[in-house]
């Protein structure tokens, strides 16, 4: 084996043929290199081993199909060891091919005919129960048994959902015993490396620290005027607590409370009373339809001063909102009698007053007495006539 090429167990590689599909074996010949090849492969599309073989100028002699590659890999991998034993192969080098050279060997001292007639022996061989030999190569096939396979998953928390899947580091999706959770272990991770559900590990791991990091955590929650309600959750988790200073209970996180952060959100500045943001939007212009959402981003049902129901925050009055959408502004907004002006400039006369907004529709009479509705904007763009006008104008 490659190990410090990086590479491992073949039976145990995620790349590669795969030991648990379907594939098969083929015997090729190369009428200009004059030589013989044998492989194994799965042989279905665009990436097929036989396909690339045929656009270097190969030539398929005969193939034939295999439940696992399992089984392929055995047929193959004894009639390699005949022609080693024989000193047929290689026959090319990796310079004239470098995608399996190892397997060819020279149509001058055998023919395609031959080596088919050994894979149609070593099939026929493996067929026939299973009886390893001192010092033999073992079957793939047999590497490893199934049920004993699921029971040592079983052993160490996994409830196989699938049958094998035919390699040891194989995705196998299995449920844990423990919590439950659907995940897809390998099974060389499980028995030789001890792998456990990922969820109950993470599970344990937070428990050993919430319980290293307790006493510290409780000691700051009390410092910022919190008294816990419950167990140390965790940095990232909501923590019950009922603030000293207002007696109200809130949920803070720890690490929200541990960077500086206000624990209280009712005591905080960016937080309100009823009465307090009640006071805050009538400043503004609004009136408050129902009581405080409790939170500054909530949206808060509210009647402006011009009569229209609205939905505002409490954080858009603190950001300088004196109105709703309707009512004019002077801070870069149109004035009513400005936009009334430009609008009987460009020959129309308004039908309602001024919507507030360059872009919202605004019912118009036109100088030809036509009803029509259009914007502030399409008047500063240029539009002076309604359609009639137009193609009046045209005719």
């Amino acid at each position: 084996m490659k190990i410090r090429a990086g590479g491992g167990c073949k039976f145990c590689a995620t790349h590669g043929i795969d030991l648990s599909g379907q594939s098969k074996v083929y015997v090729i010949t190369h009428q200009e290199w004059k030589a013989v090849k044998i492989g194994i492969g799965a042989c279905t599309g665009y990436t097929s081993r036989l396909i690339q073989h045929e656009r270097q100028g190969w030539q398929l002699h005969q193939a034939r199909d295999y439940t696992t590659g399992a089984a392929a890999y055995d047929v193959e991998q004894a009639v390699l060891g005949r022609l080693r034993q024989a000193g047929l192969v290689p026959f090319l080098t990796s310079d004239v091919m470098p995608n399996g050279w190892t397997e060819t060997c020279s149509a001058a001292r055998i023919t395609a005919a031959e080596v088919w007639a050994m894979v149609d022996e070593e099939t026929r061989s493996a067929e026939k129960p299973y009886a390893p030999r001192v010092g033999g190569r073992p079957r793939a096939a047999v590497l490893i048994d199934a049920e004993a396979a699921a029971a040592e998953m079983r052993a160490c928390g996994y409830e196989p959902l699938v049958p094998y899947p035919g390699r040891t580091n194989a995705t196998w999706p299995s449920r844990c015993t423990t919590c439950g959770h659907e995940g897809r272990p390998t099974f060389n991770a499980v028995r030789n490396a001890g792998q456990r559900c990922r969820v109950c590990r993470a599970k344990e791991t937070q428990a050993k620290r919430a319980a290293t990091n307790a006493p510290k955590a409780r000691e700051t929650m009390r410092t910022a005027g919190l008294e816990p309600l419950e167990p140390y959750p965790g940095s990232q988790t909501p923590w019950r607590c009922r603030c000293t200073t207002c007696g109200r209970e809130t949920s803070p996180t720890y690490s929200h409370v541990n960077s500086g952060s206000k624990g209280c959100r009712f005591c905080a500045l960016n937080s309100a009373t009823d009465e307090r943001a009640s006071a805050e939007v009538r400043a503004a212009g609004f009136e408050p339809l129902e009581p405080y959402p409790g939170r500054t981003t909530d949206r808060w049902r509210c009647r402006c001063s011009c009569g229209n129901e609205v939905m505002t925050r409490l954080s858009s009055v603190r950001s300088g909102t004196t109105g709703c959408k309707k009512c004019p502004r002077s801070r870069g907004r149109t004035d009513p009698a400005a936009a009334v002006a430009e609008a009987r400039a460009a020959g129309f006369e308004p039908l309602e007053p001024y919507p507030g907004k360059t872009t919202d529709r605004w019912p118009c009479r036109c100088r030809c007495s036509t009803a029509i509705t259009l914007t502030l904007t399409s008047i500063r763009g240029g539009h002076t006539a309604c359609g009639t006008c137009s193609r009046g104008a045209t005719r």
